[in-house]
């Protein structure tokens, strides 16, 4: 006892190496602490916990070959680095912008700016390499999936696999129909997330420890393996059990999902540990070089010193603020009346819904057909307006939904509740000028139904709506409003519009010409992400 304490007293808390270590805890607290509330996923922020400790290890390892020196230039830089980012976290994240995952990056050049300066962040590139890399790996294999049609390729699977277990089943694109149950095979539900976890590790092990691994493409190979399977089987089970609302809401759902991860991630352990070399170099049993003189202690600079209360202040607001550093979804209200060239506006009312309507709202069953339940789960408001011209009249609803997935024909179904909302009767899809569109009619009026994207665009199925998500990058203008939050990687709000017009004398054409001048009115009054 008397001897640790004496090894404590040894320990020199101004040592410049101290405070990097501590600094690095400290950035790594901050980043966890605001990474859990906005994605709010357990796996992600397991993997990001990982990530650290790893590199946090691997740097530990090599403690006695790394030069840490104090530099004025580099340590101003490496400092505004670590704090304006999180000084203003609304403006860093704002959701999940690109910044945002460029924050941990950020993060580390800055801190190795800290402890090195500019000429030895080269001592970090190994692990300034691997968080580059992770949240690169979100987006390869997220284009990699729509590339090859994983949707389709794990229906087919999914098929064959019910198949060879006794059971009559079909596919149709990326339905697997099986005992009189339909499932619809969204990207959430295939190998794609297992895939990016396990690939994450993969890297990790790559790059940071290639001595544990007797082949360095052995982790690559076993996650897209293990992937494939694992997300199959659940595909099956979840097929099988489509009809039992409880079972399929718990394997479709974060619970089963999180079983299946948990599988996925053992198995990939296992496997790595079973062959890994027998014997691991490692550089925590190396002798520590040989020095001719003594080093002299850097000196701490009052910088770093900065850092670390700025830092400290920082991790103390969002302790006891919960919401500290994020912006709360902005209320949006729809406008009393909007202009439409050519009809005049008569009056407009907001949505409202009757104790039955909201009973049946808050009742409705969870959707099976599903893999990945389209999540509007709420309208958030509504507005009604009403138009006429040359005896003619003109109605349109919109609705907000916060969260979609713009399946416009499914909302007919999941919003049945909606006070007015007709029948969807054979619709006809038509291409206009900013998009698509659904058309359909009954025996007093002609409908127009779509939904409006965060970009003023017009689509009308998952597919339309989803490949207008990762647009803004290849578009330079939008760059600024990525970086800055503005603009989200996902923005999956949508205003869902239905024009009903008078279907006496009326025409395909005047109809569409009504939907094209609110689209544009819609491009540039779309509601803001944020307060």
């Amino acid at each position: 006892m008397t001897g640790k304490i004496e090894k404590f007293r040894e320990v020199n808390f101004l040592n410049y190496t101290f405070f990097i270590l501590f600094i690095f805890g400290l950035v790594t607290s901050t980043h966890l602490t605001l990474y859990w509330r906005v994605e709010q996923n357990a796996n992600d922020w397991f993997f990001q916990l990982l990530l650290y400790a790893s590199v946090i290890f691997h740097i530990y390892g090599r403690r006695n070959n790394l030069a840490f020196v104090s530099q004025f230039p580099a340590n101003f830089v490496g400092c505004c680095l670590i704090i304006i980012p999180y000084i203003n976290a609304k403006f860093s994240v704002q959701e999940i912008s690109i910044f945002w995952y460029c924050l941990p990056l950020i993060s580390a050049i800055g801190l190795a700016l800290l402890a090195s300066g500019f000429e030895g962040i080269k001592q970090f590139k190994r692990e300034l390499a691997v968080i580059a890399i992770f949240p690169l790996i979100f987006v390869f294999v997220k284009l990699l999936g729509m590339l090859i049609r994983i949707t389709v390729i794990s229906a087919k699977l999914t098929s064959y696999l019910l198949w060879y277990l006794g059971f009559n089943s079909a596919t149709e694109g990326a339905l697997v129909s099986v005992n009189n149950g339909v499932i619809d095979i969204l990207s959430e539900c295939t190998a794609i997330p297992l895939l990016i976890m396990l690939l994450k590790f993969s890297f990790v092990l790559a790059i940071l420890f290639p001595s544990h691994l007797k082949n360095i493409y052995l982790p690559f190979t076993l996650s897209v393996l293990i992937s494939v399977i694992l997300s199959v089987i659940r595909l099956v089970v979840i097929a099988l059990v489509v009809k039992d609302k409880p079972a399929f809401s718990y394997w479709h759902g974060s619970q089963g999902g999180d079983i299946f991860a948990l599988l996925s991630f053992l198995s990939f352990g296992a496997v790595i540990l079973f062959l890994s070399p027998s014997q691991i170099p490692s550089s925590l049993t190396k002798a520590p070089p040989q020095k001719s003189q003594p080093e002299k202690s850097q000196p701490v600079s009052w910088l770093i010193v900065l850092t670390g209360i700025g830092l400290i202040i920082i991790l103390f607001n969002f302790c006891i603020h919960p919401n500290a550093g994020l912006s709360q979804t902005a209320v949006y209200r729809f406008p009393s009346q909007i202009p439409l060239p050519g009809w005049q506006f008569t009056a407009s009312e907001p949505l409202s819904l009757s104790s039955k309507q909201l009973a049946q709202e808050n009742n409705r069953p969870l959707l099976n057909t599903d893999i990945e339940t389209d999540k509007t789960k709420d309208i958030l408001l509504g507005q009604i307006y009403h138009y006429q011209k040359a005896g003619q009249g003109l109605t349109v609803n919109f609705y907000y939904v916060p969260s979609s997935l713009g399946d416009v024909k499914e909302y007919y179904q999941q919003f049945s509740y909606l006070p007015n909302l007709p029948k969807l009767i054979k619709p006809v899809q038509k291409v206009n000028l900013n998009g698509d569109h659904l058309e359909f009619f009954d025996q007093q009026n002609r409908y127009l139904t779509a939904c409006i994207n965060s970009l003023g665009k017009s689509t009308v199925t998952v597919s339309q709506f989803a490949a207008h998500f990762y647009r803004p990058y290849l578009n330079p203008s939008q760059w600024l409003n990525l970086l800055n939050g503005k603009q989200t990687l996902r923005d999956r709000r949508c205003i869902w519009g239905q024009l009903s017009l008078t279907k006496a004398d009326t025409s395909d054409v005047e109809l569409e010409t009504a939907w094209q001048a609110l689209l544009s009115y819609w491009q540039s009054n779309f509601p803001k992400l944020k307060l």
